[in-house]
């Protein structure tokens, strides 16, 4: 085996463990945060905040994310088992369903900075905007307008034969040959990294216009509700974060999408097509933590969350501690009966 080998099977080998570590990481971790958060997110004091609501619907589709597919890109990675790149019928509705659930919660967090920018207006016309109804108005547009804007992916990919990182010619699901490969790059970055990301960032910096311009924000409730304003400003605070990991997560997963259109048609030989592996898993690997990692963020910068978060546990603990004492006395009552013999 000569040292190219040597190094090739070496890249290989360290792919495949970092992934299934990784993947198994945010899997278990990811899975605990997400099911947090919604218990937390549907608890009367954030319940009826438009912001909450778009934290809400997202973490519904990052739990999908981390129990579907991160737990296929581990059977695929681990054991070599894809069914999509054997089964036309799961080729296409495994791609179409992976990519939608991907993209929405980006375009979710989007368009709460949007709400965090209306409810920061000093244009009371502006800040009527931001609205539990109008949110749920537009989380349905989201969803709707992203199934629609990926529902060419049900026709145009099939299964083609590609080298993979060992040079191997195999089958995989990937979309048509030619145009339509660099167009889906182009538009999978656009729909899921760019545009979510250049939103994010431009209503965060009206927010902070706003922000500067008013230093009391102008309510929806009564100046005497502090509480209230002080949700209001621990939502923007988190949302901050969160911006800031979606953008670092996703960019470059897109941009290496957009290099490999660029050079799917260029001879690459062994060594070369295991250095673009280890590149598209480590772009790939990034992008879970975009959808894994929001509950200990929301828990590390924001303390209203972080306080229903101390509730809930301590409600479990002291609902535990009734069952066991009642346990005790009726284990007491037993012993204390008479017995016949």
């Amino acid at each position: 085996m000569s040292s190219v080998d040597v190094t090739i099977h070496q890249i290989n080998t360290a792919v495949t463990a970092v992934v299934l570590f990784i993947s198994i990481i945010n899997f278990i971790f990811g899975g605990i945060g997400l099911i947090f958060n919604v218990l937390i997110f549907t608890r009367p004091s954030l319940r009826g905040e438009p912001c909450s609501l778009y934290f809400l619907f997202s973490t519904f589709f990052n739990l999908f994310f981390i129990f579907v597919i991160v737990p296929v890109r581990i059977v695929s990675e681990g054991f070599n088992m894809d069914l999509a790149n054997f089964n036309l019928v799961i080729c296409k509705t495994e791609l179409f369903t992976f990519y939608i659930a991907r993209t929405i919660p980006c375009w979710l967090i989007a368009f709460a900075c949007a709400d965090r920018y209306f409810k920061s207006s000093a244009t009371i016309n502006i800040r009527q905007i931001s609205s539990y109804k109008i949110a749920k108005i537009a989380i349905g547009i989201i969803i709707i307008a992203i199934i629609i804007l990926y529902s060419h992916m049900l026709i145009f990919y099939n299964i083609s034969y590609v080298y993979d990182q060992f040079g191997n010619l195999t089958p995989a699901c990937y979309g048509q040959k030619g145009i339509y490969r660099t167009f889906i790059a182009f538009w999978a970055m656009i729909l899921y990294s760019l545009c979510p990301s250049l939103l994010m960032l431009l209503f965060g910096c009206l927010t902070l216009n706003n922000l500067h311009q008013h230093r009391k924000v102008i309510p929806m409730v009564p100046q005497n509700n502090h509480t209230i304003r002080r949700t209001d400003t621990q939502l923007s605070r988190m949302l901050a974060f969160q911006v800031l990991v979606i953008v670092i997560s996703t960019l470059p997963f897109s941009i290496y999408r957009l290099y490999a259109s660029f050079t799917i048609s260029i001879p690459k030989d062994s060594l070369r097509l295991a250095k673009e592996n280890l590149a598209y898993e480590i772009a790939s690997m990034l992008t879970q933590f975009a959808h894994s990692t929001s509950f200990y963020l929301y828990t590390l910068t924001g303390s209203a969350f972080r306080k229903e978060f101390f509730k809930i546990i301590r409600q479990h603990r002291h609902q535990n501690r009734i069952g066991f004492t009642k346990a005790q006395d009726e284990i007491h009552q037993i012993s204390m009966m008479p017995t016949h013999r």
